[in-house]
């Protein structure tokens, strides 16, 4: 039977454009006055939960918390406005749970070859109103693919067509039928003809004469596109609260959401009426308890608790692992016991374990530091993996504690507190060698060894007086890793 599913490395390509679409877009919203967070969760990231799947709320990326005006992100590596679509399930189409005052932003990126996620802006970012592109639809003014392979899935995409400019630009004239550009940097002029299919698509000019344009800037589509918005006025907290009431799931869940950052006092009651509602979806539910934890309502961390607290047989493992990842997002340290819980609790599922690892990446403190070093000389493979990135995360700030760490610890501990201190540096590895014993010497070999742009020269050469054979050893690895063999693969 074939596979449906995209390869691993092809999804994770998608998924770290996708990322990268919505960071760069959140960017751009802050530089123009909104106030914008993740509205769907994982939007700014890429992790990959192998085992347990999560099927969350559909809801747009991006949600201003002051306008409440929410943003549908589209990374891209090939300029065009286009939208995953189904043509028969209607929870799949383009435009599901979207409102006609949502936008639509498009970021292109230049993606490496040798790494999916060294990735390079290539484009300003562009702003598109739903309320435009479904009157485009409604209109004919599209172009729709057929349906993608059998490896990418069954969906169908629908285009807007655009033209852009091929590198930063004059606009030159705006005339019928026509935009023309001439180049800053010198060359060929640029003609981009307003007519397609035939006749029957119509392309309008995004940019007047004299307007200067960045390559990859979108002059001419079916819709209007615009690289600058307007922050219109604040809402309350009474529109949340409103929303939070709304028959419309999405509109829900983004309240929910917001109203940990917005209100508590006027929406604490609406808030536990969501969070107790049994027919209410779980991530409704979870939100709502998130908003009143955050506020230390008992009764929003008596819920969170129970979902984190109970058997698989009680509370699916998608939710348990969603119920980790809410707590990781409230900076309380209440949150941050509770994942040191599920984290040392050797009767959970591994990866709910290695997902609290992961969530613990958002603590910078000595207490989530200790917990994750102490999964390096027990734990299965996939829970060390993801403390010792997380350790990564949070190691500057407490870069001492981690060098107290790695000398008194266990030398079974040792290996991801050494793999964590050759990727932070800024300290002296010399100070390490007074009083090492063998194994810890190894281990300051290896750190040197494969974090030796990280250090000041002097502090490494220093070592070559302390202790020669640690220089030997690290100036082996540096041979090593400097060799072209070193990321060669055989295929």
């Amino acid at each position: 039977m074939a596979n449906n599913f995209k390869s691993d490395d092809s999804f994770l390509r998608k998924l770290v454009v996708g990322a990268a679409g919505t960071n760069s877009t959140i960017s751009r919203l802050k530089a123009m006055g909104f106030n914008p967070i993740e509205l769907e969760r994982g939007s700014t990231g890429f992790k990959i939960w192998k085992k347990i799947k999560i099927k969350r709320v559909r809801v747009p990326d991006i949600l201003c918390l002051n306008t409440g005006i929410r943003f549908e992100s589209r990374g891209k590596t090939k300029l065009e406005i286009s939208m995953s679509h189904s043509l028969k399930d209607p929870k799949r189409a383009w435009d599901a749970d979207m409102r006609d005052d949502d936008f639509v932003s498009i970021v292109v990126f230049e993606q490496s070859d040798d790494s999916p996620i060294d990735l390079k802006p290539t484009s300003p970012v562009h702003f598109v109103s739903v309320r435009e592109m479904r009157k485009a639809f409604a209109e004919g003014q599209v172009s729709i693919t057929k349906p993608k392979g059998v490896e990418e899935g069954s969906e169908i995409r629908v285009v807007w067509p655009c033209a852009a400019a091929h590198q930063r630009s004059v606009v030159e004239s705006v005339e019928a039928g026509r935009v023309s550009l001439a180049p800053i940097s010198g060359g060929r002029r640029q003609s981009i003809w307003l007519s397609r299919s035939k006749g029957k698509i119509t392309l309008l000019p995004q940019a007047k004469a004299g307007e200067t344009v960045e390559a990859n800037q979108i002059v001419a589509a079916v819709v209007p596109v615009s690289t600058v918005l307007q922050c219109p006025a604040s809402v309350s907290e009474d529109y949340f609260v409103e929303k939070l009431k709304s028959v419309n799931l999405s509109e829900r869940y983004a309240a929910a959401k917001a109203l940990r950052y917005r209100g508590y006092t006027t929406a604490k009651p609406v808030l536990k009426s969501r969070m107790t509602d049994e027919r209410e979806d779980i991530y409704v539910q979870l939100e709502a308890a998130a908003a009143l934890a955050a506020y230390d309502d008992p009764e929003g961390w008596e819920f969170i608790e129970k979902k984190l607290c109970s058997s698989a047989m009680m509370v699916p493992l998608e939710t348990q692992l969603e119920t980790v990842i809410v707590a990781s997002e409230i900076p309380k340290s209440r949150s941050e016991q509770l994942l040191i819980q599920v984290l040392r609790n050797s009767q959970c599922d591994d990866e709910l374990r290695a997902g609290a690892a992961w969530a613990l990446g958002q603590f910078a403190t000595t207490t989530s530091a200790n917990a994750l070093v102490d999964t390096f000389n027990s734990s299965p493979l996939e829970i060390k993996v993801e403390a010792a990135r997380a350790l990564l995360r949070i190691a500057e700030p407490q870069i001492p504690h981690l060098i107290d760490l790695l000398k008194r610890s266990d030398p079974s501990k040792r290996d991801g507190i050494s793999w964590v201190l050759a990727r932070t540096g800024k300290f002296n590895p010399s100070d390490m060698i007074v009083g090492a014993d063998d194994n810890l010497r190894k281990w300051i070999s290896y750190i040197v060894g494969y974090g030796k742009d990280k250090f000041i020269h002097s502090d490494v050469e220093a070592i070559c007086n302390a202790d020669p054979e640690v220089y030997f050893a690290a100036s082996v690895l540096w041979q090593i890793v400097a060799s072209w063999v070193n990321d060669l693969r055989e295929y």
